[in-house]
């Protein structure tokens, strides 16, 4: 892939204490909640005392894999929906986050801290397991997503948290900078969707390599820092343990359910399958 650039990112990085690693991670659960059935119970798939994380569904819709914590090593695990089966997926020495479907490959790319404490793109093959560091020049990478089968965006630390479209080392693009750490893409158009930190609100806004033009889709809802979209193009986000959502034509954030009956609260990422059918929702214990 390459980019129709107007500039092209040379990054100097200096060190700086890794975002994921020295932070005091406090403990999460996740819920899994199956909207054709509205009456039926949000199930804790996760199902563990502290750090339960980051879910994101396979592209069959199957699986969800989400990152856990035990003795301060944190590894990934799946949940296979048919079954309500657990599943461990990696132990190594290193701690793996953010575990991502890579588009058109039976593979995870994830973050990866290892023993010097640097936070790097790496990539596990589900077929046989094998692994192969994908970025060898950018470090430390917060969060990621993939913009298309051979594009990959960075949230690039430290402050201010830049937003970088990555192809190759000769294909670098800064796209933003002072960004907040969701990023997805969008389903239906194609561009590059991240949370604008310049202004209050806080904005959710859309970029595209073709025009390099920011589009602004919608403010963040106040209080929140994350939010996702699913394939039909709505925007999901959570308050406490209130969910909302937000069509292309809504003129604000609608109420999808209020969870805390079920002891979900500050609702913070969430994860929507292909089909729309289930959602994964991080809740604080």
């Amino acid at each position: 892939m390459r980019f129709a650039l107007a500039m092209v990112l040379q990054l100097v990085l200096t060190w700086a204490p890794p975002l994921l690693a020295q932070e005091q991670i406090p403990g999460f659960e996740i819920y899994l909640v199956d909207r054709n059935n509205p009456l039926v119970a949000p199930q804790n798939i996760s199902d563990h005392p502290g750090y339960d994380n980051q879910p994101a569904f396979s592209a069959t819709g199957e699986q969800i894999y989400y990152s856990r914590k035990d003795d301060g090593q944190t590894d990934i695990w799946l949940w296979q929906i048919a079954g309500s089966q657990r599943q461990r997926l990696t132990r190594t020495p290193e701690s793996e986050y953010s575990p991502t479907p890579v588009p058109e490959q039976a593979a995870l790319s994830m973050i990866r801290v290892d023993a010097e404490q640097k936070q790097l793109l790496w990539q596990l093959d589900l077929s046989d397991g094998s692994w192969r560091q994908l970025i060898t020049d950018m470090e430390p990478v917060g969060y990621h997503c993939w913009y298309s089968p051979g594009a990959v965006a960075l949230f690039m630390l430290p402050e201010p948290f830049k937003l970088v479209l990555y192809a190759n080392p000769e294909e670098q693009l800064l796209v933003a900078e002072n960004i907040g750490r969701a990023l997805h893409r969008h389903p239906e158009t194609g561009e590059l969707l991240y949370v604008d930190k310049n202004q209050t609100p806080w904005k959710i806004r859309a970029f595209t390599t073709s025009r390099e033009q920011h589009r602004y889709l919608a403010p963040l809802y106040p209080g929140g820092e994350d939010f996702t979209i699913s394939n039909d193009g709505m925007l999901w986000t959570g308050n406490g343990a209130k969910l909302y959502r937000r069509g292309a034509n809504d003129e604000r954030w609608q109420l999808e359910a209020d969870y805390s009956a079920y002891g979900i609260r500050n609702i913070s990422r969430i994860a929507v399958s292909p089909d729309q059918r289930y959602l994964a929702l991080v809740s604080e214990e």
